[in-house]
């Protein structure tokens, strides 16, 4: 492929297997031959964490210190994944650029064309925190596709139609591919199916196929490892599976 692809797994709230989706598909990616930059936007630095690595200020250093991306990138010993970690230093990097008044295509110029230890990266993916803020702004800025995960057991539709005023509000050029993934889906409750029905009506043509709630996610997260790794055979890894043919396909 030629040109680097800019994916952004977004939604102003917690609690959507956001996190869960943005290591998932970066890891993936990789597992179809891509080289993937895997950035940690939000503070709670929970991509190092659910890779199995220690959470550091790679984003606070890259964006404020000025460090050179190839020294706050970290490997994550996974063929073609790298990550560039965060901490709570992340949420000063947002204060600080906000004080500064930055502009919102910053990420857009610093992943224009990105190396990694000498490697070009096909795709970066980008994980942001559930909430407004600069780094988010600049996150839905340089999307190329968007993602949204939607928990389909409260205000689904809530959540990423926030995320969706905020894009509008950013007056891109031209505006990403949207697409909504529904997470947490339970086919015997009346609720997740009511909300799934909500999301395709709202959203026609945009909804993926849902990814079900799974016990075995939660273990991947405790494991440090991705579901690809723990139970590639699952539910869950054949639905996670589909998510990242579809942004293959795209």
């Amino acid at each position: 492929m030629g040109n680097l692809v800019v994916i952004t797994v977004a939604n102003q709230k917690g609690g959507v297997g956001k996190t869960t989706t943005a290591v998932t598909l970066a890891h993936g990616l990789a597992r179809q031959n891509y080289n993937v930059l895997l950035v940690d936007l939000d503070p709670q630095g929970q991509c190092a964490s659910l890779l199995g690595l220690a959470q550091e200020p790679g984003v606070f250093n890259y964006l404020v210190s000025n460090s050179r991306l190839r020294d706050v990138v970290r490997s994550t010993e996974r063929e073609g994944l790298w990550v560039l970690p965060g901490n709570k230093r992340t949420e000063t990097a947002q204060v600080v650029l906000t004080a500064e008044g930055r502009r919102k295509d910053i990420l857009t110029q610093l992943f224009a064309s990105p190396v990694v230890d000498s490697v070009r990266l096909h795709y970066v993916v980008m994980d942001t925190a559930p909430a407004v803020g600069v780094l988010q702004a600049n996150a839905l800025y340089a999307a190329d596709p968007l993602i949204l995960p939607a928990a389909l057991d409260f205000l689904a539709l809530e959540g990423v139609a926030e995320v969706l005023n905020t894009l509008d509000a950013l007056q891109r050029p031209s505006p990403p591919v949207v697409r909504v993934l529904p997470t947490f889906y339970d086919e015997v409750t009346r609720e997740s199916k009511s909300n799934l029905a909500r999301l395709h009506e709202a959203f026609p043509n945009a909804v993926l196929g849902p990814i079900h709630r799974a016990t075995i996610l939660r273990e991947c997260a405790a494991l440090g490892r991705t579901i690809f790794e723990h139970a590639p055979e699952s539910r869950a890894a054949q639905e996670y599976g589909a998510v990242v043919a579809g942004v293959t396909d795209e």
